[in-house]
């Protein structure tokens, strides 16, 4: 449930997917330069546990995933350009698939 004045899903998505990487970044980053990886799989555990409903309008994450739904290509081409490959959303959780090339440049100033 969006409330009025809701941020764009996909910028809903964004802020929350840079709160993940202000606390685990530095973490993901190191992992996936010992190992080569080119793309990582975040649950959606730790998305919805960064998700800022006063900050968003949104009252839950699960209700930002069922916006990005909606708006269907339009939202999906611009989730691509921040990196997102994929997201599996379902009743027991899910994951998302992300480039970790696309997260290294994510700009996420609006974090302190």
């Amino acid at each position: 449930m969006a409330l009025p004045g809701a941020l764009d899903p996909v910028e809903a998505f964004r802020r929350a997917l840079c709160r993940y990487l202000h606390d685990r970044g530095a973490i993901l980053f190191s992992m996936v330069e010992a190992t080569g990886q080119k793309t990582v799989k975040v649950d959606l555990i730790a998305l919805y546990r960064r998700h800022e409903a006063e900050e968003t309008g949104y009252l839950r994450f699960e209700h930002v995933l069922r916006a990005l739904a909606e708006c269907g290509d339009p939202c999906t081409e611009r989730l691509r350009e921040i990196g997102v490959e994929e997201i599996e959303a379902g009743p027991r959780g899910g994951h998302v698939v992300l480039k970790v090339a696309a997260l290294r440049k994510l700009k996420c100033e609006f974090i302190a």
